[in-house]
């Protein structure tokens, strides 16, 4: 397995003028692509780069631990864009195309559960296909997780079978048995698809951006149905089972009670957790990400009013048992 030794920033790409480059970057619950971005827009230089963000619940954490978007960032509705693909998705690309100052490129972040496909083809089969072409699907995977029966999740081999480049991450977790075999598993599903690696998604630019994988015309057939029935499209979610519940509160937790919560109580049917966490005994922000069976914490200052926001993606999930109990981890002053 060979290492990259270069910088992430070495030999930019050469934008071109007409028809807006978009990379739409997908990847399951928790395989990086948030930081596989966050890579992107810290190493992007001169590119003007706008970013749509999708998230599974009714709090878009991600777009909160974006870096260098500013007022080039768009927040997509709640739910899954793939699955209720109507006039929102393309409205925001609308925005992005007649912004003032033009944008370079387009990308982005889908939910963990999206299929990439529906979303593919409204920009094949709408008046986008004028506007804008598809660079790459970029998808992202999480090389100690993975497994060919993925949490049994339609979506998550959706992702790799659309995907034009496959990025194994977090590597360093993992030996090297593991990836010949998602190479391997990786090939047999999506042929010809390009297979790279990573830790903490550090990809080199120019390996992601113009880089001109996506094959257009591989699409008629798909198309052709998209075109004839585009909103019932997608029912992999309701394949898949998988829910999100929210909580948000301006009250700071009591940071034993929840570590309590984290280790004792909370349910086994949680694939997915992330937040922006106040404690009552810091004046930090805190960042907190679950996957599978690893969660951490990392602190930074606060750049809005200090709150909780939580989202927790899994399976048959009691809503009100979850939400009580962090309640009970509140600080009632």
């Amino acid at each position: 397995m060979n290492s990259l030794t270069f910088s992430l920033s070495d030999t930019l790409p050469t934008i071109p003028k007409t028809g807006m480059p978009v990379t739409i970057i997908t990847g399951f619950l928790g395989s990086g692509k948030t930081t596989l971005l966050n890579q992107i827009l810290d190493n992007k230089e001169g590119l003007k780069v706008a970013v749509l963000v999708n998230e599974f619940g009714d709090i878009n954490i991600d777009s909160q631990l974006l870096v260098s978007v500013e007022e080039d960032m768009v927040e997509l509705g709640n739910g899954c864009i793939c699955c209720t693909i109507n006039d929102s998705l393309i409205e925001a690309v609308y925005r992005v195309l007649e912004k003032e100052n033009k944008v370079d490129y387009l990308i982005i972040e889908t939910t963990g559960l999206a299929d990439p496909l529906p979303i593919i083809l409204t920009f094949l089969g709408t008046e986008l296909k004028f506007l804008t072409r598809i660079d790459s699907i970029i998808t992202v995977v999480d090389a100690e997780t993975f497994t060919p029966e993925h949490f049994n999740s339609d979506a998550a081999l959706s992702q790799i079978r659309y995907g034009d480049m496959v990025i194994l991450n977090k590597i360093d977790r993992v030996k090297s048995l593991k990836i010949k075999e998602l190479e391997k598993f990786i090939k047999n599903i999506k042929f010809g698809a390009r297979i790279l690696t990573s830790e903490y998604g550090k990809v080199p630019l120019n390996f992601l951006l113009d880089i001109g994988l996506t094959q257009e015309d591989s699409y008629q057939t798909q198309l052709r149905n998209f075109q004839r029935d585009h909103k019932d499209y997608s029912h992999h979610l309701e394949t898949d089972g998988f829910m999100a519940v929210s909580f948000m509160s301006d009250k700071p937790f009591d940071v034993e009670k929840f570590e309590y919560f984290l280790t004792e109580q909370m349910p086994l049917e949680v694939f997915r957790a992330k937040g922006i966490l106040r404690f009552s005994n810091s004046e930090l922000r805190h960042i907190f990400q679950l996957s599978g069976p690893r969660y951490d914490l990392t602190a930074d200052e606060w750049e809005n009013a200090p709150s909780n926001q939580l989202v927790f993606i899994g399976r048959n999930l009691d809503k009100k048992a979850i939400i009580s109990q962090l309640n009970d981890c509140l600080v009632i002053s």
